[in-house]
């Protein structure tokens, strides 16, 4: 046929169900795609255009969708956002069809190098990555298309239209209850994959057909008697297994041809009221095994307890005089519509292991389409949309292999997934081939290469980073672990130290240690040890009983106190503290702004410390007598103090240029000292610069922040 005359039979493929304007809007369709794929041609070198018409007709008259199902398929090989293609959908109002395009070209572009080992979350990212269903429902038909078309396909492109029909598209048409479709596919691919095998099993199986159909009718017809004499409504059906099917059969049973008993099948489906579904099921097996000689092994009752998921039937594979065996299937009307519709689907209980998130939703979309008043709007039904998957994303790794991940998951969820020394050295992530950090959020269909630093290790923060509680679970563990690991290091100070002082590590020692620190534990002693938060020389005034509890003589007349104060228990702090008789504390490097409090020294003067400082709440608690107020002096311009930050990021090009220049170009900061250390793709290191006070470091620390390719910027206290 020629292009005027395909597109004439879709037009009267589709008269059924558009009217008189989206007659017009499909010609003009037509005639705008004519130009749009006039320069392109199908793999047999045919017009493209053409086999667009072949595939809508597949798309309306075998899966029975609409004009906009319709519309879309035609225009899937073009840019939807095209000036006059967006403009003549726009101006009609099809705007589904642009994201039904979009969603076709997003299952397209899926990496399918790993499908075999991916099927469940393939077909699962499918249904999130598409804003509406019929989407898929293009992609499937179009799969079939080309299957029809196998013999002028490319050699790559036939490999991967066979992997996506097995892998995808056959348990799909299964799952939507289009048996038809499936049973072709099914076909079509055995004869890809092994057509000696097809084309021999498909003469035999030929052969019998025709031998068997008299037999078939001679075994009926005493079922038929006596089941009408016992005044029973019933229907009697007879198949024939596919080819693949049989096939299927043989290898997994090891069996030839001649015992595959079910080749033919007889169900028996009876109209009977639902009080009397088990008594007459039952009578129709006594008629059945009353004519024919049962086998008692194969006998499968699932009336009187039917399988998990619901299914009710009786099967019975009988022999006739002649030898043959022919499987018998009795059930009524309502299991039968239970077992092709209900739960109990037959790609249910078809060896299935249980239905996939996505399985409900499916399950609604397989009774619409089978639904006598079926109209395509219904697949845009809330009750549809409402058994979207919405909270399940799907990424590949570089090889192409696909993870299931909780919507909001991170890079370091990611990471964790791949493995759990992976997520506790991730440093950050190439997310389709651009570098982000380990807290960045992942989409649907991304490709995420971790990236990971052996001076990496985890921290609280990671805690908040991560969505998913097996993420979580295993970053506790990791800190818990390199807790007690800690826990070591200072039990092995406290050891040396009391080695030192030629005194017992025993309980008591560590007990005395425990309540004058007022720890709650001694791994809360040996952390604050391992982190040098614990005086040395405090440990021996505890241990000797040497340690002063109570001071009778006032602070004041014990210290010098600096000269310009404003009160007996208050110092004003300046830049010149060591002219005044206090110092900074280095633990914590004060900076006007700070809250601060003055500590006595026992060798005299006053250390001035941030109230946040790591040291603060010990001071305060064992030594309160020695705490004095301390506020700041206004602070003469042009004044500097000395600040520590800690800077860690992804190590990407010019990214330590960048923060070098935004400090002394861009922000006119003194840069003291500046250290950084780069491997495994993480930068980290420290930068010490004059700052006026706390405002300028929050300021400071903001702006570094911003830059591209860090991703911490804190504080050293």
């Amino acid at each position: 046929m020629n292009t005027e005359t395909n597109y004439r039979y879709l037009l009267s493929k589709c008269l059924p169900f558009i009217n008189d304007t989206e007659k017009v809007l499909l010609r003009k369709a037509y005639i705008l795609l004519r130009s749009e794929y006039q320069n392109r041609a199908f793999f047999n070198n045919d017009p493209l255009i053409d086999h667009m018409l072949k595939l809508t007709q597949v798309v309306v008259s075998e899966l029975h969708l609409g004009f906009t199902s319709a519309i879309s398929m035609l225009f899937s090989q073009t840019d939807a956002h095209k000036a006059e293609i967006s403009d003549l959908l726009i101006e009609n109002n099809l705007l589904d069809v642009i994201k039904i395009i979009e969603s076709l070209k997003k299952i397209s572009t899926l990496p399918t190098d790993r499908l075999i080992s991916n099927v469940e979350n393939f077909t699962g990212i499918m249904l999130t990555m598409v804003s509406d269903v019929r989407a898929i429902l293009l992609s499937l038909a179009e799969n079939l298309y080309l299957m029809r078309n196998a013999s002028v396909l490319p050699v790559l492109i036939l490999d991967n239209t066979v992997k996506k029909s097995v892998n995808i598209y056959i348990p799909l048409a299964h799952k939507l209850g289009l048996y038809y479709i499936k049973s072709e596919l099914e076909e079509l691919t055995l004869l890809q994959i092994q057509p000696e095998i097809y084309n021999n099993l498909a003469v035999e199986i030929d052969q019998k057909v025709v031998q068997s159909k008299d037999f078939i009718q001679r075994f009926v017809e005493p079922i038929e008697s006596d089941l009408q004499r016992l005044g029973m409504n019933f229907t009697i059906k007879s198949r024939t297994k596919s080819v693949s099917s049989v096939y299927s059969k043989m290898v997994k049973q090891n069996v030839i041809l001649d015992e595959v008993y079910d080749l033919f099948a007889i169900r028996i489906i009876l109209d009977s009221p639902v009080d009397n579904e088990r008594e007459e099921c039952w009578k129709a097996y006594s008629v059945v095994t009353n004519l024919y000689y049962p086998e008692p092994s194969r006998m499968r009752d699932w009336i009187t307890r039917p399988r998990a998921n619901g299914y009710e039937s009786l099967h019975i594979t009988v022999r006739e005089p002649s030898g043959k065996w022919v499987e018998v299937q009795i059930r009524t009307k309502r299991m039968d519509n239970e077992a092709e519709l209900g739960n109990a689907a037959h790609w249910r209980y078809k060896g299935q292991t249980g239905a996939f998130d996505t399985g409900k939703w499916m399950n609604s979309v397989r009774q619409i389409l089978e639904s006598p008043d079926y109209k395509e709007e219904s697949l845009l039904g809330q009750d549809i949309v409402s058994k979207l998957p919405e909270h399940t994303i799907y990424v590949f790794t570089p090889a192409g292999d696909l993870k299931k991940l909780k919507k909001g998951a991170s890079v370091l969820d990611f990471a964790f997934e791949l493995h759990t020394n992976i997520g506790a050295k991730c440093s950050g992530a190439k997310v389709n081939h651009k570098i982000v950090p380990i807290r960045h959020l992942l989409k649907n269909g991304d490709i995420v290469e971790i990236i990971t630093s052996k001076n990496q290790n985890p921290n609280i923060d990671w805690l908040g980073w991560v969505a998913s509680t097996r993420a979580k679970n295993k970053i506790k563990r990791i800190l818990k672990e390199a807790e007690f690991k800690q826990a070591e290091t200072g039990k092995e100070i406290l050891r040396r130290k009391m080695g030192q002082l030629k005194m017992p590590y025993n309980d008591e020692n560590i007990s005395k240690l425990i309540a004058y620190f007022k720890f709650s534990s001694s791994l809360e002693l040996f952390q604050q040890l391992a982190e040098n938060k614990i005086e040395p020389s405090i440990i021996k005034d505890v241990l000797l009983g040497t340690v002063k509890e109570t001071i009778e003589v006032p602070v004041k007349k014990e210290v010098p106190l600096p000269v310009n104060r404003t009160s007996e228990n208050t110092i004003i702090v300046n830049e010149s503290a060591e002219l005044q008789g206090y110092i900074l504390a280095k633990c914590c490097n004060p900076v006007i702004g700070d809250v601060i409090f003055g500590f006595v020294l026992v060798g005299g003067g006053v250390k001035v410390h941030r109230v946040t400082c790591p040291n603060a709440n010990r001071l305060r608690s064992n030594y309160p007598y020695r705490i004095m107020n301390a506020e700041w002096s206004k602070i003469a311009e042009g004044s500097y103090f000395i600040a520590a930050l800690h800077v860690s990021g992804i190590d990407q090009l010019g990214v330590l240029n960048s923060i070098t220049q935004l400090l002394s170009d861009e922000l006119k900061v003194d840069v003291r000292n500046i250290a950084f250390n780069s491997k495994g793709g993480k930068f980290e290191g420290s930068i010490k610069v004059s700052v006026r006070d706390s405002r300028h470091i929050d300021s400071l620390i903001k702006k570094i922040e911003n830059l591209k390719g860090v991703t911490r910027v804190k504080r050293l206290v």
